[in-house]
């Protein structure tokens, strides 16, 4: 089995767009691929904060890849940007119950199309709610602080792995050494991954 691990900030328009082209490849070799969510907060917010240029100017650019079109992604300019920490730790959970990737794109699809405000526990645990996840169980993992513990391991070997943008993957074969993965930075489409990856393992474990 091949597994992709990618970091990704829930405002960052390209990393909406990876986390759609790894659900496309999830969609074509099913359970030959395992994607984990790594959690990363780029640019950590109090409050909230208007778009910057640079921001705004990445947002345009980002509307012109492809699979903005082929997947019908919707990519609204937020009206503010925001703390993201919470919707890392429920994504985290998300991992241990196989719907991380579901979570991820239920939340950037609230943020790029309905202008959601993803520091809210409340729209995050609905958003939850709605692609499986037990919600008492999302807020028990909040309270007790486990997720938190993870998303900063998460953000320290952001760090180890020399990234310094997200999107960012290590992609590698599940059961082999964490040091044999591939550290992969920047927006790959569905076509440059299938590239990067062993297909032989992929069709070994269908």
């Amino acid at each position: 089995m091949i597994q992709i691990q990618i970091w990704g900030d829930f405002e960052c328009p390209y990393s909406y767009l990876q986390t759609a082209a790894l659900a496309k490849l999830k969609e074509r070799y099913q359970d030959g691929i395992e994607i984990i969510w790594r959690a990363i907060e780029l640019t950590p917010t109090i409050g909230t904060m208007p778009p910057s240029d640079s921001y705004l100017k990445k947002l345009q650019q980002a509307s012109m890849e492809p699979i903005v079109q082929e997947e019908k992604l919707v990519l609204r300019t937020p009206a503010f940007l925001t703390y993201t920490w919470l919707a890392q730790e429920s994504v985290c959970f998300a991992n241990k119950h196989g719907k991380s990737l579901q979570l991820a794109l239920a939340i950037f699809r609230s943020v790029f199309s309905q202008g959601a405000n993803i520091s809210n526990e409340d729209e995050i645990i609905a958003l939850a709610e709605q692609v499986g996840i037990e919600p008492n169980a999302l807020r028990e993992a909040f309270d007790d602080g486990v997720v938190t513990k993870q998303v900063i391991a998460d953000e320290e070997e952001f760090k180890a792995n020399g990234f310094q943008g997200v999107p960012a993957m290590l992609i590698g074969e599940k059961n082999f050494s964490p040091k044999s993965f591939m550290p992969v930075t920047g927006y790959t489409n569905v076509d440059e991954l299938e590239k990067l990856i062993p297909i032989k393992s992929l069709l070994g474990s269908n």
